[in-house]
């Protein structure tokens, strides 16, 4: 049942690197499509820091912070497999390591994180935001550790 969980993981890992090759093989340096009405953009970002752009140009120290980071995310994921049940919390962890593979494989692969996700909203900050499907599987990671450390603890 183990290998379930090992699974979805690099397949998350795999599916986004996958779109976001597609996406980064794109030849205008301005890519981007509207869908929904403009609700949903795509549009090509190589992002050369962390979130947002933040410590841009310091990419050998973000190197090491990511890979700390996912280094902690491994381990938490490694030790929720041996624990019995919590099928949520190893849900979780599954899409917390595989978007954070994903991230730092970019980053030391390309020196960059392709982003590519924006969405148009009454919020001016959150219409700059550019994100990629690991950055929504970290999200989703982290949601369904809460839920499953919630569900835990009410047991």
């Amino acid at each position: 049942m183990r290998l379930i969980w090992i699974q979805l993981a690099l397949g998350l890992f795999q599916t986004d690197l996958a779109v976001k090759h597609e996406i980064d093989k794109e030849p205008a340096p301005e890519y981007a499509r509207e869908l929904y009405g403009g609700a949903v953009r795509i549009k090509r970002l190589r992002n050369y820091g962390m979130a947002g752009g933040r410590f841009a140009g310091h990419m050998p120290a973000i190197i090491r912070v990511s890979g700390l980071l996912t280094l902690g995310c491994g381990a938490g994921f490694i030790y929720q497999l041996f624990q019995k049940g919590q099928e949520i919390r190893k849900a979780g962890y599954a899409f917390l390591t595989g978007g954070a593979l994903s991230n730092l494989y970019d980053r030391c692969k390309k020196g960059y994180v392709v982003d590519y996700v924006s969405f148009r909203t009454p919020f001016q900050r959150l219409n700059r935001l550019v994100f990629n499907l690991s950055d929504f599987f970290i999200m989703t990671g982290a949601l369904l550790i809460c839920i499953g450390q919630m569900k835990k603890s009410r047991e």
